[in-house]
């Protein structure tokens, strides 16, 4: 299983960030100033570009803070939950028809981001007397219905053909 390499990643990020909050004069006091201490909307940083005002502010790994600590923590967390996903695939084969329109939307990802680009500007959600919850599940619930019904008769989107296209030339060029 691959799990156990992927941990240290998200360990040095969070606990680089607990250790250092602990260690760095000014980093208690940046915490107070980030999503952590105050609630996400004061998680943005100062006049200078940096978290609570300080340098030590880059040391704080609290949500939307993009601090280097932060990256790397959500990088370890994301490639950990990726892995227990595969593995799960992987021992329990039935598993992959229940998630069958999570593959194809994945399986058609560009296609599926533009139509989600497109549709926000043709929809003009910002003036939308819709609550944005309702937005976003219908966004999800049409890719969803759109790439399970596309993956049935081609293995990838179009844009994602298109994209196939346009580096093959690049391939033929030496």
């Amino acid at each position: 299983m691959l799990a156990p390499r992927r941990g240290p990643l998200a360990l040095t990020g969070y606990g680089g960030s607990w250790l250092a909050l602990r260690l760095v004069p000014g980093a208690a006091e940046a915490l107070r100033k980030t999503a952590w201490g105050q609630g996400m909307s004061s998680a943005s940083p100062g006049s200078d570009g940096i978290f609570g005002g300080t340098p030590a502010g880059m040391l704080v790994a609290s949500p939307h803070s993009e601090a280097t600590l932060s990256i790397v923590g959500n990088t370890g967390v994301a490639i950990l939950v990726i892995t227990v996903c595969l593995t799960a695939m992987d021992a329990f084969p039935r598993l992959r028809r229940l998630a069958g329109p999570v593959i194809a939307v994945g399986s058609v990802s560009l296609t599926a981001y533009v139509y989600h680009i497109v549709a926000i500007w043709l929809l003009d959600t910002a003036e939308a007397t819709v609550p944005p919850l309702y937005i976003l599940l219908g966004f999800i619930a049409s890719v969803t219905v759109l790439a399970t019904v596309w993956s049935r008769f081609f293995q990838r989107g179009p844009l994602e053909r298109l994209m196939g296209r346009a580096t093959g030339i690049a391939q033929r060029i030496q």
